[in-house]
């Protein structure tokens, strides 16, 4: 896991040390960058790494790196899980045993459509042919690496993170995307390609951009194909291979040269990886983050007790609502983006009690997406069997919702009546009702250009019902723009890998092929899932109620942060009133507070969002985003 950096345009040494000293904390092992000739461009292209050595520790694997044959550059973040696979496939005479040099060699040998289409890892990738004057970008298939880019004056700029870009001299791109505002308040994040950042675009999951530096053209391309195979054989079977495919897909992510461990939770996601990861391991260490045995959503105990069980060693700690105070700040600036999502605050703590041991941790995290495990899908299950609640007359439906607190009933009653998939998605999606929109003066169109966009690239089958479509989308599009971009911003702030073993490439295919009902019903979720967890775990933890990294935000925003949510959402003269109605933000704040309704996820994003625009939108000197 590193930090990469390149651009076209030219760049003076006060620049380039400046994205370098930003991008040291993804990389702390060593940096490097290359000054690289194309006989079309009239000065040198700018490669560059930080690299946090995990595979091969040697020199062997700097970067950026020069092929054999030396038409090929890399700057690469990432790993290749099966890179041992593929160096069999050549002859080279390769200098050390990195995983970035394999793949490098691969793209020589084999072009890099056919790598993207073999290699199985997590990455964002920037290659140059020297040949072809050509600069390729890539992000892996479910998008765990985020890579950003610049398109200015048709030259380009990318970088794993977006502070580097502003470092390089684009100051003037630092305003708000008013067209992006409406996404972030209706999913919570902003999908790719956009983002909160006028002219600061982020990659596609599974896209691969090619820069032709003879005309300064560009074309953003898939490279994933969606897999439209069914699986044929029973249950028992079912759980059989998957099995066999989670515990290889563990086998292959357990590779390093450096100490791995777990980030333990409470559910049965964490303790699964954790049962393989022991399986192959005896050297393992797993991680909690709690909040106290007084509040409900504190996992220490159980998590503790999935250790104890498993026979490995466990490591704990704990925060209170007075830290993460105190700490927010510097999370959304590491963060980059708003984001509202509670568990960045956990997150934040909970990597640096791993890195403490480690330097790479296996996670739980992306099971949920492909296995159905959220109310929404059995929700829109429910909506299938029943498909009258479709038709239009209950359009007006939606505005029963007012009388229910239950956040899951609003969202699933705001469904009814919408036939096609991308209206009736997106207000299941919603975090704000049309109402509140309205209240906050900004537009209440859904974000269906996205949701339309990975419905067409990765659904548009008959043979998919619109349940498992929902599935499909929001492994690619929700994960990777919200839960998987935080998860990399804020381990990889202390310099920690996360690798997300149910989101192998392989794995997730054989989910999407088992039929629905192997994955969820209107009763229970992920149903192969818990009957292959039987091999490993008690009955007692895999039916632990799912606590989900949940913060009892609600709470203290009624008690200790009340101060500091006013000082943030309230304050006349804050960066936020400038783009929403400051009555709106008070309403709703208001109805929080006399309980009402329960608005602890939409205060939460608008708290992000009032702090990243006081870092991100107050000035151009990029010295003040570090």
């Amino acid at each position: 896991m590193c930090g990469i950096f390149g651009s076209t345009r030219k760049l003076d040494n006060q620049a380039l040390t400046s994205v370098m000293d930003l991008l040291d904390h993804r990389g702390p092992d060593s940096q490097g960058h290359e000054l690289l000739a194309s006989s079309a461009s009239e000065h040198p292209i700018i490669f560059a790494h930080t690299r946090l050595a995990i595979q091969d520790l040697s020199a062997s694997g700097h970067q950026p790196m020069t092929s054999n044959n030396r038409r090929w550059w890399i700057t690469f973040n990432g790993e290749i899980y099966n890179h041992f696979e593929l160096r069999s496939k050549l002859t080279n005479n390769f200098r050390g045993s990195s995983d970035t040099e394999t793949l490098l060699e691969y793209i020589a040998t084999f072009g890099i459509e056919k790598t993207l289409s073999e290699i199985n890892g997590m990455y964002a990738l920037a290659v140059f042919d020297a040949q072809e004057n050509m600069i390729y970008l890539a992000r892996d298939p479910f998008g765990i690496k985020p890579v950003y880019f610049c398109l200015e004056q048709d030259e380009l700029t990318f970088s794993s993170e977006v502070k580097p870009i502003f470092a390089s001299g684009l100051h003037r791109l630092q305003s708000l995307n008013q067209n992006a505002l409406g996404d972030f308040l209706h999913l919570r994040y902003v999908p790719s390609p956009n983002t909160l950042l006028k002219g600061i675009n982020r990659l596609r999951p599974g896209h691969l951009l090619s820069y032709d530096l003879t005309n300064k053209q560009s074309i953003q391309r898939p490279f994933v194909k969606s897999s439209f195979s069914k699986f044929s054989g029973t249950f028992s079977e079912a759980v059989d291979a998957y099995r066999n495919e989670l515990s290889n897909a563990v086998q292959q992510q357990l590779i390093s040269d450096v100490p791995v461990g777990v980030l333990l939770s409470a559910g049965i996601d964490s303790a699964v990886i954790a049962a393989l990861a022991r399986e192959h391991s005896s050297d393992i260490t797993s991680h909690t983050v709690g909040f106290g045995s007084q509040h409900q959503e504190c996992e220490i105990s159980d998590a503790a007790e999935t250790a104890n069980i498993l026979g490995i060693r466990h490591e704990a700690t704990t925060v209170d609502p007075t830290t993460l105070i105190d700490s927010l700040a510097d999370i959304v600036n590491s963060v980059e983006e708003p984001l509202g999502t509670t568990s960045i605050m956990p997150m934040w703590y909970l990597t640096q009690l791993a890195k403490k041991s480690a330097t790479v941790v296996l996670s739980g995290q992306g099971n949920d997406e492909p296995w159905g495990g959220y109310r929404r899908y059995q929700i829109e299950l429910l909506l299938q069997q029943l498909p009258f609640l479709k038709s239009s007359i209950f359009k007006k439906a939606d505005k029963l919702s007012a009388l229910f607190k239950s956040d899951p009933i609003k969202r699933g009653l705001r469904c009814l009546g919408y036939k096609d998939d991308a209206n009736r998605f997106g207000n299941a999606y919603a975090l704000f009702t049309p109402g509140e929109l309205e209240l906050l003066g900004v537009g209440n169109e859904q974000p269906n250009t996205s949701i339309d966009y990975w419905l067409n690239l990765l659904a548009n089958s008959e043979t998919i019902e619109p349940t498992e479509r929902m599935m499909r989308i929001d492994s690619r599009m929700n994960l990777a723009d919200d839960l998987l971009l935080y998860s990399d911003k804020v381990a990889m702030r202390y310099a920690l890998e996360v690798r997300v073993p149910m989101l192998d490439p392989n794995v997730v295919q054989l989910v999407e092929s088992f039929p629905l009902d192997f994955k969820t019903n209107l009763r229970r979720t992920k149903l192969v899932h818990r009957a292959m967890s039987r091999n490993f775990l008690p009955k007692a933890i895999i039916e632990r109620p799912k606590k989900g990294f949940q913060v009892p935000f609600g709470q203290w925003c009624k008690t200790t942060w009340r101060d500091y949510m006013e000082a943030n959402l309230l304050s006349p003269n804050l960066k936020i009133n400038s783009s929403l109605n400051s009555d709106g933000i008070k309403m709703i704040w208001h109805q929080h507070l006399t309980g009402s309704f329960d608005y602890s996820r939409q205060l939460f994003a608008l708290l992000t969002l009032s702090l990243w625009m006081e870092t991100y939108l107050s000035s151009h000197k990029h010295t003040e985003l570090a």
